[in-house]
């Protein structure tokens, strides 16, 4: 996997949000693309963090293609509640 950084600062970015986040799915994606960056193979990768290749990939293509924007998680919008407002307790 050919992926480098985007921009200079992305490195010091990644590095704190892989100690910051608490979500594992999403630190383990953080620490796909470094482990990419670094030049790791996509196999060690796998190994390294318990995941498949579908997913080291996807990842390491999304901020190869898109930038660190692309990989934060996104505000999940939620269908309202039909549930009426006097039994919400």
């Amino acid at each position: 996997m050919d992926i480098s950084l985007r921009r200079p600062e992305d490195h010091n970015e990644l590095e704190r949000l892989i100690r910051t986040t608490a979500n594992a799915k999403q630190r383990d994606r953080y620490r796909a693309i470094q482990l990419a960056i670094d030049g790791e193979q996509t196999a060690n990768i796998q190994r390294a963090l318990a995941r498949s290749r579908g997913f080291v990939q996807r990842w390491c293509y999304i901020y190869r293609d898109h930038g660190l924007d692309a990989v934060r998680p996104r505000q999940q919008t939620a269908r309202p509640t039909t549930l009426p407002p006097e039994h919400h307790q």
